[in-house]
């Protein structure tokens, strides 16, 4: 393949057998002068059905997004983050989710991937 596009890269599939997905989040912030603290989070989610390159990179996006927006609310109440930090980095998160969804949209069809965005009844 002599042109790799976004496109294929997004399509790539890597055999996978399995449905689980794991995200890490990590974030150094400043505590006081010279004092810094480490903030991890990690998430795991396991899909009842095999997903294709896109829905894999659009699921994971959103569960990085998910975690970084909560401890960024985090940092904001303790002071340590300010608003305008918050809704900055909210706004990036937000665009980085949409261009992701864009391009499934262009791949996939319109709204294929919705199903991970709408509201689902989760009671059984």
């Amino acid at each position: 393949m002599s042109n790799l596009t976004m496109d294929n890269i997004m399509e790539a599939s890597f055999g996978e057998v399995s449905n689980k997905l794991s995200v890490s989040f990590k974030k150094t912030v400043l505590i006081r002068d010279y004092e810094t603290e480490v903030i991890e989070a990690t998430s795991n989610v396991e899909l009842d059905e095999n997903i294709t390159g896109i829905e894999r990179m659009f699921v994971t996006a959103l569960l990085e997004a998910q975690m970084e927006y909560t401890v960024y609310c985090g940092l904001t109440a303790k002071g340590l983050i300010t608003q305008q930090q918050l809704s900055s980095r909210k706004k990036e998160l937000e665009d980085a989710i949409y261009s992701i969804k864009f391009k499934a949209d262009q791949l996939l069809g319109a709204g294929k991937i919705d199903k991970y965005i709408e509201y689902k009844n989760l009671e059984k």
